[in-house]
């Protein structure tokens, strides 16, 4: 029964994917903030659809974000997490896609139109686009980048990738540390089956990068990983 009413829960998501993907393929040329928003909508509608709650919590109160930045996520436990930011940014989102995932039918081909970067396993096309998206940052855009290298499969951290850094470096763009609860328990690695739960996405005090070079990368990705791990460390002892 379980399996079914999962089967059911995938359906209905993906049906609204041609109608409002679409909208938002067809909006993007014209203007990216309404894109936007039908994006986002399509994953608050998908997230309520699987019964899960995304709750946001801000240590510097909740216009951090409107200045831009790069938003680091400091423990990449599931699938779910992209879509969990994603239907609870106000601000248009810029993120880093893999090849593959850029062509997932509508939800790649829109966010592609929207100007997210598309990384290939070529060195210099990646440092190209990873430049892009420096850019980006630098004139107040929101970057979305991950700090592990894959996502965790007993939810403790994984090591972190120095992309995490030099990106922010590169585009002097404040870091928005951003620790995430409840997404293995709502969709575990490996798992198709999404259960009903709460997803908390807490937004940490910013780290500024204004001044720093890419001599300081070590120590800032030191500093990066005290601060997730001081936050893992809280969540294990409260759990």
């Amino acid at each position: 029964m379980d399996i079914i009413n999962q089967l059911i829960r995938y359906v209905l998501s993906i049906s609204l994917m041609a109608p409002m993907l679409g909208a938002a393929i067809i909006v993007a040329p014209i203007s990216l903030d309404s894109s936007w928003r039908i994006i986002r909508s399509w994953g608050h509608t998908t997230m309520k659809i699987f019964g899960v709650v995304v709750e946001v919590k801000f240590e510097n109160g909740q216009s951090q974000l409107a200045q831009g930045g790069v938003i680091v996520v400091l423990n990449q436990q599931s699938l779910i997490v992209p879509t969990a930011i994603s239907s609870r940014s106000d601000k248009r989102l810029m993120g880093i896609w893999n090849i593959e995932y850029a062509l997932i039918p509508f939800l790649g081909w829109a966010t592609s139109l929207m100007g997210w970067i598309i990384v290939r396993q070529w060195p210099r096309q990646s440092k190209r686009q990873l430049h892009k998206a420096a850019l980006y940052a630098k004139n107040g855009g929101l970057i979305v980048i991950s700090a592990e290298g894959k996502r965790s499969l007993d939810g403790e951290l994984m090591p972190y990738k120095k992309g995490a850094v030099v990106l922010p470096i590169e585009s002097q763009a404040v870091i928005h540390p951003l620790y995430i609860t409840g997404a293995m328990h709502c969709l575990p690695v490996g798992e198709w089956r999404i259960r009903p739960g709460t997803v908390v996405l807490h937004y940490l005090e910013p780290i500024p990068t204004k001044g720093l070079t890419y001599d300081d990368r070590n120590s800032l990705l030191e500093k990066l990983r005290a601060v997730a791990e001081v936050e893992h460390a809280q969540y294990k002892q409260a759990n």
